[in-house]
């Protein structure tokens, strides 16, 4: 498929279900951390929607906050793929990690895991905020990448319909110590821009009610 009908058909599923699963789960969960003595943890569950697509959600319990990571696992020509929406934005911002990317990722990482689902799986529980962000480079261009545990993503942002696509990892032992620090202070410039961001959201959406 390609990522404009990927990333159709991940709005389609979000909407009828998806975003419906998640408000319940951080019911259901709060009352589970509640139940476990208050104990942090984290787990992965599998929902196949009524059109066929395998999402997993990763949920996080931590100190009675629930964060939950929804993406969608599939398979290319070459092998599996991962799409996930940004935290907070609802469906207009689509992450889209292709095969490559995770056999960078395996390789460089040193995982020693063997089943693309089973990695694909570690990934998202080791990399609970992922943010796009942009590094400056020569002629004024950007380069996306995505700060991660023990590396970063690099890859391709798509205008058409907001999608960030990661096509490459490289590990931490590969960057200069100043390019860490560059990485280090434009995913905190990142950050607050999106919090401001939500917070604007959080207001306007206040106000109208």
């Amino acid at each position: 498929m390609k990522l404009q009908e990927i990333r159709k058909a991940l709005v389609a599923d979000y909407e009828s279900e998806i975003n419906g699963k998640l408000k319940a789960i951080e019911v259901t969960y709060r009352s589970k951390w509640m139940r476990t003595g208050k104990k942090d943890f984290a787990e992965t569950i599998m929902c196949t929607t009524l059109s066929k697509n395998n999402w997993r959600i990763t949920i996080e319990c931590k100190k009675g906050n629930i964060t939950t990571i929804p993406y969608l696992v599939s398979y290319d020509d070459t092998g599996v793929t991962a799409s996930h929406f940004l935290f907070g934005f609802g469906t207009e911002r689509l992450m889209h990690f292709n095969t490559h990317f995770f056999k960078r990722y395996k390789e460089r990482g040193k995982i020693a895991i063997e089943k693309p689902e089973d990695l694909v799986k570690h990934f998202f529980r080791k990399n609970i905020i992922m943010l796009p962000c942009y590094f400056p480079m020569e002629e004024g261009k950007q380069q996306l990448f995505c700060s991660l545990l023990g590396g970063i993503g690099l890859g391709k942002y798509h205008e058409e319909g907001e999608i960030h696509e990661f096509k490459t990892f490289v590990d931490d032992s590969l960057l200069r110590k100043e390019q860490k620090e560059q990485v280090r202070q434009i995913w905190m410039q990142t950050m607050e821009e999106i919090s401001a961001e939500l917070n604007r959201r959080l207001k306007r959406d206040g106000t109208k009610n």
